[in-house]
């Protein structure tokens, strides 16, 4: 398949000051009047991807033992810009530099460029009784790139990632009666280390009630904007060298008539983040690699109670992070609530669905947007959270064709101001959203 995208955001860097938005000042009713870090700055996106998974029997006929041979291939290109034509920002008179100084006075331009292509060939064994036999070879390359080299008081940034990553492995796939199980496990055979393993099991005790468990151990290699990045803003230029990041993941669900259930339990080592560090309303963002473990431990049920034509569907999450330094930030408990009503209206040609859907989580140290990286990071001073909101839906089908409308939000007037996304983005007051699909053919 392919795939194209191409994505044009504005950038205000967010409210400069919140208190004018959360103290219900009518003053403000007309957001365009709130003060924004950024008035003429924009980021743009575009990406184009390649993807082909194809496989050829050696053997004429499927008989009880095959022998296959495959080949996946991928191919990727992304090209990041950010424009910024005036550098100072401005709250009331004052005014500063939003990221720091920068190489330039105006029409600040920053281009990152990215490439890369993935081969993976293998041979596959499957036996009808003894299960599926697959060993392969993987091929990873990418370059990301600049058009320059800074040579810096600091050092020398380059201007180009290029790597060459190979690695072998072997899966073993067995489905027999009510078990099914998939076991991987792959290593990198180049100077780039990376490994990873990986098994799934499933067993199905009958219609209503199947569980799955999933153990995962990986050595990644750091993702490439915390190795490498380049600015006209002086404080984004960096060049690292950081370690793998280590991850230790165990997940269990079960899927019962009563509920579905699922535990994970994740142990990270050598985690990468971003953080700030500017003063008062500056942004300096940098990378930085964690050198203490972190425990994620999380707990999720959910539950669709049904009644007449009436249903209320539940989910709730639990999570809880074991860490000395306040890094991974996540709420406590996260819920969705659905109360809709469904039935069939002139003799069933019209199909209706229609109802409410709360959303709740708790407050937390929610991480921060930062435009010039396009990143989040990861900020301890402003709390988000403790506040439902709720959305008005119906859903119709008539034949062929479906309609949507949604009302998002709509309680934004009954409550205080304190929907944030981040600590300088407001969430979306109340908004309408309607939607057709036609299809033609049935």
């Amino acid at each position: 398949h392919f795939t194209g995208q191409d994505l044009l955001n504005g950038e205000n860097g967010g409210i400069t000051t919140v208190s004018d938005f959360t103290s219900e000042n009518p003053d403000f009713n007309n957001r365009e009047r709130l003060e924004v870090y950024l008035r003429d700055a924009e980021s743009f996106l575009k990406g184009k991807r390649y993807f082909v998974d194809h496989s050829f029997r050696i053997n004429a006929k499927d008989a009880a033992s095959n022998l296959y041979l495959t080949h996946q291939f991928n191919y990727e290109t992304k090209f990041f810009e950010y424009n910024q034509k005036t550098i100072e920002s401005t709250i009331g008179t004052t005014k500063f530099n939003r990221f720091g100084d920068a190489y330039v006075s105006s029409n600040l331009k920053d281009q990152t460029h990215f490439n890369r292509m993935y081969n993976k060939a293998g041979a596959v064994y499957e036996n009808k009784t003894l299960g599926k036999f697959q060993f392969f070879a993987e091929d990873f390359r990418y370059n990301y790139y600049y058009d320059r080299v800074l040579i810096l008081e600091s050092g020398i940034i380059p201007n180009k990632l290029s790597k060459q990553i190979n690695t072998i492995g072997a899966q073993y796939e067995y489905r027999k009666n009510k078990w099914n199980g998939i076991f991987t496990a792959s290593n990198s055979i180049s100077k780039q280390p990376m490994a990873n393993l990986d098994a799934k099991l499933h067993y199905k005790l009958n219609d209503a009630n199947e569980f799955i468990f999933q153990y995962q151990l990986m050595s990644k290699i750091p993702d490439v904007s915390y190795t490498l990045y380049q600015s006209d803003f002086i404080h984004y230029n960096w060049s690292n060298d950081f370690k793998n990041e280590k991850i230790n993941n165990l997940e269990a669900t079960a899927k019962t008539q009563w509920l579905t259930a699922s535990l994970q339990f994740s142990s990270l080592t050598g985690h990468l983040y971003f953080s700030n560090d500017g003063i008062a309303n500056q942004q300096l963002i940098s990378p930085k690699q964690y050198d203490k473990t972190i425990n994620y431990l999380s707990i999720k049920a959910s539950r669709e109670f049904k009644w007449w034509k009436l249903a209320l569907d539940n989910t709730i999450l639990y999570q809880k992070v074991n860490q000395q330094d306040a890094i991974l930030n996540v709420p406590q408990i996260v819920t969705r609530n659905s109360l809709y009503f469904t039935n069939y209206f002139f003799k069933k040609a019209l199909f209706l669905q229609t109802g409410f859907t709360v959303n709740y989580f708790t407050k937390y140290y929610i991480n921060d947007y930062n435009p010039v990286i396009a990143e989040a990071f990861v900020q301890n001073e402003t709390k988000v959270g403790d506040y439902p909101m709720i959305d008005f839906f119906i859903n119709a089908r008539i034949r062929q064709t479906r309609i949507f409308l949604k009302a998002e939000h709509f309680n934004s007037k009954m409550t205080c101001n304190n929907f944030l996304t981040a600590p300088n983005y407001p969430y979306r007051d109340f908004t309408i959203r309607f939607g057709l699909v036609w299809n033609f053919f049935q």
